[in-house]
């Protein structure tokens, strides 16, 4: 690779050791390449996130597109050092003779290498298809939580309890997610049946709206009256919904009845029980 270190390794018969020094140029180089391709990307992706402003779908999405970039960047340079390094070391034909005469070479492609095309072939399609991207809320292979990285290989999931979990894209049969739709919140309160169920709905609705006016901006949809839902020998069941984007649901649900509890407690209204359900509705 260098002219005059050749010369010299091969005068004194260090042949290996200049076909070393060559090998980790040539990993050296591919590491080198590899950041700057990184580099080059997300400066140029700068320019396409200050135009999707406030376009937080689009921004995941660039996101997850430059993961995959990387990833592949990585493996083709890599892939191409390690070529340089079998050639190097004059194994070519020996291996390919070796590989041949023990059938490993059909063994190895049955196997891991088939494993390999099926996790990049599904990296793709969760790229072109936009099933998911980083930073989305979802359900993958029975592992919930928010998406940190996504590659040719693999996606990565961090749990809601720190967990980082990181699943072969082969390995994914079903997609949940729960970015990529409105969640209707469905909050319940029950009072006595003695309470002024009238008075009470007002309450709620009236808390739902003022939490409504706090976080409008964030996606949040105006609150709707439904009314009563049931009528049982332990009470009334009141019913408010509202829309709200994935993630803000409980918050928003447990405000709204934190803040109707405390009004009920002084308007005197018994409530014997409270629940709290959250339902998915698609865009």
């Amino acid at each position: 690779m260098i002219p005059a270190l050749d010369a010299y390794f091969a005068e004194n018969n260090l042949e290996w050791l200049s076909a070393l020094v060559n090998i980790l140029l040539v990993f050296l180089l591919a590491g080198i390449l590899t950041r700057l391709s990184s580099r080059l990307a997300r400066r140029m992706a700068k320019g396409r996130l200050s135009r999707y402003g406030q376009d937080d779908t689009a921004a995941r999405r660039l996101e997850t597109g430059l993961s995959i970039f990387e990833g592949l960047a990585k493996y083709v340079f890599y892939f191409i050092a390690a070529a340089i390094a079998v050639g190097e070391l004059g194994l070519t034909s020996t291996m390919t003779s070796m590989l041949a005469a023990a059938g490993i070479g059909s063994l190895a492609l049955g196997i891991g290498a088939q494993s390999l095309i099926r996790d990049i072939a599904a990296g793709f399609f969760i790229l072109f298809e936009g099933i998911l991207a980083v930073g989305d809320y979802v359900l993958v292979a029975g592992v919930e939580g928010i998406v940190e990285d996504v590659n040719l290989r693999t996606v990565t999931v961090r749990g809601f309890r720190g967990e980082k979990n990181v699943i072969p894209n082969g390995a994914i049969s079903t997609i949940t997610n729960y970015s990529r739709d409105d969640y209707l919140a469905v909050i319940e309160l029950a009072v006595a049946q003695e309470a002024d169920a009238d008075r009470a709905l007002d309450i709620l609705y009236e808390e739902a709206l003022a939490v409504y006016e706090t976080m409008k901006d964030e996606g949040v949809q105006k609150p709707e009256r439904v009314g009563i839902t049931q009528v049982a020998e332990s009470g009334v069941t009141l019913r408010v919904t509202m829309k709200a984007s994935a993630m803000q649901q409980w918050a928003i649900s447990r405000e709204i009845i934190r803040r109707a509890r405390l009004r009920y407690r002084e308007a005197g209204i018994r409530t014997p029980h409270s629940t709290v359900l959250l339902r998915e509705e698609g865009k």
